[in-house]
């Protein structure tokens, strides 16, 4: 069900914010269970969390 995604350096012409906006409006609603709504609120917790570079570790501000 889910697609890895592709982070937009990865395209060959990357699509304007614009336009991948639209893109995404056009698409029909994906139904997803409670695991996978889950697991999406994780990773979009996670990816806003602040991030501190000390030497050569990253370290995540809990």
């Amino acid at each position: 069900m889910f697609l890895k995604p592709v982070h937009t350096s990865q395209l060959k012409r990357p699509l304007a914010l614009s336009q991948r906006v639209e893109e995404l409006r056009a698409k029909p609603p994906e139904y997803i269970n409670h695991g996978e709504a889950l697991l999406l609120q994780g990773i979009a917790a996670a990816s806003l969390r602040e991030q501190v570079l000390a030497g050569d570790r990253s370290w995540l501000d809990d």
